[in-house]
């Protein structure tokens, strides 16, 4: 992740490397965090590619925090 230069505000690459990469458009991710859809209709669908650690896909469920609105029920189909 980026973080951000105290003089200039600008984003600094830390020189990590890269786990994973998540490909996805923004209706697709709106959709997940929102609860409407889930991760594993997204990466069935294609609609979310996700490159890397495997394992750090698998459990995206886990720690990709989801809007607090997604537990509450849909009242619009």
């Amino acid at each position: 992740a980026n973080t951000f230069n105290a003089e200039n505000r600008g984003p600094v690459d830390p020189g990590l490397d890269v786990d994973l990469y998540i490909r996805a458009d923004l209706r697709a991710m709106t959709a997940i965090w929102m609860g409407l859809d889930t991760l594993a209709t997204a990466r069935e669908d294609g609609r979310l590619i996700a490159t890397g650690d495997e394992r750090l896909a698998s459990t995206m469920v886990k720690w990709l925090l989801l809007s607090p609105f997604a537990a509450e029920p849909k009242l619009v189909a």
